[in-house]
C-alpha cells in the first residue's frame, strides 16, 4: 500500500514538473510564467516528500525487524 501511495505521489509530481501548462492553464497570459514556476516547485516537493516517505517506511520496517533481536 505504501509503494502504491508513493508511486501515485511521484506520478503526480512528474505531471507538475513535466507538463505544467496542463496544470496551470489560464486564459490570460499575465502570470503564466509564475504559474509554471509554482507548478514545478509543487512537483519537486511532491517527489521529495514521496522519497522521504519511502525512506521513513524503510527505516520503520528495519526498526521493527531489529526489535526482536535483543528481547
Amino acid at each position: 500500500m505504501m509503494i502504491f501511495l508513493a508511486a501515485l505521489m511521484i506520478g503526480t509530481g512528474m505531471v507538475f514538473v513535466m507538463r505544467p501548462r496542463y496544470v496551470t492553464h489560464s486564459s490570460s497570459k499575465d502570470g503564466t510564467n509564475n504559474n509554471r514556476i509554482t507548478a514545478r516547485w509543487i512537483g519537486y516537493s511532491l517527489i521529495m516528500m514521496s522519497c522521504l516517505f519511502l525512506v521513513m517506511a524503510t527505516l520503520q520496517s528495519l526498526d521493527q525487524a531489529s526489535h526482536y533481536i535483543g528481547h
